[in-house]
């Protein structure tokens, strides 16, 4: 294996690296990390960030494939159908980026709410629903991804209030939810601090995963909502109650 793609790989695994820390481990100098990893940036596998790079990812999820091609697709259908069975009518709800908060947005079929949403394509499947009122947080496009942030998103979020956030979740970890990047760390924070109460919906593939930034705090939500494949004693040690569903089989 290229050294290229070593780092390709452990930034895959573990999120952002320093420049720094790739020279020290592959026992380069630093201008020929660089050129790796502007060819990496080049190519699509990784995102440049100030002193590294990072995992090609939107809101500090890891890479996801498309919606559509995706082979934990039925377990986030399953977990967004339970998610907007706890969303009530006449509420506000705020749904994080992610494929998962899409299945949530898919999954609403309520005749009086407002959603608000910073991701292009969450935002989309509700501006389908004309019962539903779609609230779209502006800002900047992150890297590789559908999801806005910056300045402007997190003053939009400062005049408002919600009922419900729902937060995707790139990596489930004993002490909170994890991100590969911390591009959008401040504004999902913002998020949280504007709702009465929030839920995490990520399926069992994410948990245990490593990742370098803390986004939250268990103690941030009501519950998390996975899937049965999630072993219902490691899911019952957790200080937060965990909602496991099934998949139906089609």
């Amino acid at each position: 294996m290229s050294r290229r793609q070593q780092i390709a790989e452990l930034i895959e695994q573990r999120g952002f690296q320093s420049v720094t820390t790739l020279a020290q481990r592959f026992a380069v100098d630093s201008s020929t990390i660089r050129r790796d990893l502007d060819r990496l940036a080049a190519d699509g596998v990784v995102v440049r960030t100030h002193g590294g790079a990072a995992a090609p990812a939107g809101a500090g999820e890891q890479a996801e494939p498309p919606p559509d091609h995706d082979p934990q697709l039925p377990e986030k259908r399953a977990i967004g159908a339970a998610m907007a069975e706890r969303i009530h009518e006449g509420q506000t709800v705020l749904l994080d980026s992610g494929t998962t908060c899409l299945e949530v947005a898919r999954a609403l079929h309520h005749n009086r709410l407002t959603v608000v949403t910073n991701d292009l394509h969450v935002g989309l499947e509700i501006s389908t629903k004309p019962q539903i009122n779609l609230v779209f947080i502006g800002g900047e496009l992150l890297p590789t991804s559908t999801s806005m942030w910056g300045p402007a998103s997190i003053q939009q979020l400062d005049t408002m209030r919600v009922n419900v956030a729902v937060f995707g979740a790139g990596t489930v970890m004993d002490d909170g939810i994890y991100a590969a990047s911390s591009y959008a760390i401040e504004l999902k924070r913002k998020m949280r601090s504007i709702a009465s109460e929030a839920f995490f919906v990520a399926d069992s593939t994410k948990f245990g995963r490593e990742a370098l930034f803390k986004v939250f705090g268990f103690e941030s939500f009501t519950a998390g909502i996975t899937d049965d494949t999630l072993d219902p004693i490691r899911a019952a040690r957790f200080p937060v109650p965990l909602i496991r569903v099934t998949p139906r089989k089609d």
